[in-house]
């Protein structure tokens, strides 16, 4: 399958962080004619230097991190599963914001890091996928739903993490699901639809990762007692979603994430 290549697409970076952006002009944000123009326009490519060096600082972090590097791929499987599930639901709007999602505001920031750690990345399978949601082609979308998972494990095949490693990124995933879920529930009530079904899927991926560990031969009873744990309180705690578009009150809130994220953090001292 012929992929579109790294090039073109960190020409496409490059000129999205320079070339398109919404933000105003020079002339427009410090005025021709300001006195202080100078120092307007002084301060806007400090500003642009500071955007520049963060992007190389985190390209670093995610090549030499391998829990920071799983955990980007990770929201990306989040949002492509409950994508996923709203399109077999029949939710097509749904479906189509998180499948579009990842491409729009995660994947383009790893596309260096791909090149780096030696892997071609799945930006056409992305492609694919939205293209098939948005078209509601439902031949295609079961298809290419399992050629894009198929690809992201491609991304990661290369790594083996620790149990430590994992309770690190599993902790990760919750924290999100958790600030994601606090935006979505309010008083019980719906507020944000999309961020609730973010933190489904960010946590449906977090038990994926715990169940994969258990089935590693290599781990110590110990190991195998802690994170059997860890997957019976992620099972236990996907009662906050009793649906994926709820119509009445969800009896839940934030707060069960939040303190299953300090439950994490005392078991990694366990560990």
């Amino acid at each position: 399958m012929k992929r579109l290549s790294h090039c073109v697409f960190g020409l496409g970076l490059l000129f999205f962080f320079f070339g398109c952006s919404d933000s105003p002009t020079v002339s427009e944000e410090c005025g021709e004619d300001s006195q202080n123009f100078a120092e307007c326009d002084t301060e806007r490519v400090k500003q642009q230097e500071v955007r520049v060096n963060e992007n190389k600082a985190r390209t670093l972090e995610l090549l030499d991190n391998s829990v920071s590097y799983l955990y980007e791929l990770s929201l990306i499987r989040g949002h492509l599963w409950v994508g996923h599930q709203l399109s077999k639901k029949g939710y097509q709007e749904h479906a189509i914001m998180h499948a579009k999602h990842p491409e729009d505001e995660i994947y383009s920031a790893l596309i260096e890091v791909f090149s780096g750690r030696g892997v071609e990345g799945f930006a056409l399978e992305l492609r694919q996928f939205f293209e098939a949601v948005e078209s509601n082609n439902k031949e295609q979308i079961d298809s290419r739903y399992q050629e894009l998972v198929d690809s992201v494990h491609q991304s990661q095949t290369n790594i083996t993490i620790s149990t430590e490693e994992l309770f690190r990124l599993i902790n990760r995933l919750v924290r999100q699901a958790a600030a994601e879920y606090a935006v979505g529930i309010i008083d019980g009530r719906v507020d944000n639809v999309h961020e609730y079904q973010d933190a489904l899927g960010f946590t449906e991926i977090a038990l994926r990762w715990t169940r994969a560990h258990l089935r590693n031969n290599s781990l110590a009873e110990s190991e195998l007692l802690s994170t059997n744990l860890l997957k019976q309180k992620l099972e236990k705690i996907l009662v906050m979603w009793p649906d994926l578009v709820p119509s009445a009150e969800v009896p839940f809130d934030s707060s069960m994430l939040f303190g299953l994220s300090a439950d994490i953090e005392i078991m990694i001292l366990s560990l």
